[in-house]
């Protein structure tokens, strides 16, 4: 009708990340914040990162959901992101990369004593069939492809954007397993090699500059190349 003006609607998909085990060989990876980047190792390549949802998953939010003894909690909300196609994998790049917050201050979505912090959405999970809510919350979005309810992700948006702006220094990850409720048997201290790693072997472009050292206080001279520490 003229008029009226459309609300630009955004689109948002949790995405539940997966807890480190105690394999010895666990060592986590994706998502790559410093580079903005989830997708390049393809360990979800067999469900919401296949590439027949490369089309449908542009111009998407991410919310990724990290579960842990403490609750499932937001650790970061992206921009919309635009989706690259690799030969053999697609990958979702954003814009600015900035580092998630560490997982005992992100936002808790559901907790199975009580205190999520995000009502609305808390209201639409049920444990019919599942003991706890954490638990009914997994299966509701693990592997999901499909956007969030328009209210349930303008809630998210809202409370995250806030959460993130009042945030202390403290709160936000310095190094990728701050965001992780317990470290893996293994860290990765060479992350920017490793995304490089993963690009060639996907064929894709070298990775953005600007943001990828994640040295570790006194660990010695950054090597030549390597870019600035990501912003929080």
């Amino acid at each position: 009708m003229r008029g009226i003006t459309e609300v630009p609607r955004d689109r948002v998909i949790i995405v539940l990340l997966r807890r480190p085990t105690a394999k010895p060989s666990e060592k986590r990876s994706d998502p790559f914040w410093e580079f903005g980047s989830f997708g390049i190792t393809r360990c979800h390549g067999e469900n919401l990162m296949h590439r027949r949802n490369a089309d449908k998953l542009k111009g998407v939010r991410f919310a990724f959901a990290q579960g842990g003894r403490e609750g499932t909690r937001l650790v970061h909300l992206t921009p919309p992101v635009r989706i690259v196609e690799h030969r053999d994998r697609i990958e979702a790049l954003w814009t600015p990369a900035r580092n998630p917050f560490r997982y005992g201050n992100a936002p808790i979505l559901v907790r199975n004593k009580g205190g999520s912090q995000f009502p609305k959405l808390a209201a639409t999970i049920k444990t019919a069939g599942r003991t706890t809510v954490e638990g009914q919350f997994a299966s509701n979005f693990r592997g999901k492809t499909s956007c969030i309810a328009d209210g349930l992700a303008r809630e998210l948006i809202r409370i995250y954007a806030r959460k993130r702006k009042e945030a202390q220094r403290s709160e936000i990850a310095r190094f990728y397993e701050d965001a992780l409720p317990w470290r893996p048997p293994l860290v990765d201290r060479n992350r920017d090699q490793t995304y490089t790693q993963h690009l060639t072997e996907a064929g894709g472009p070298r990775p953005r500059s600007g943001c990828g050292s994640r040295r570790r206080p006194g660990s010695g001279a950054p090597k030549k190349g390597r870019g600035r520490p990501c912003s929080s």
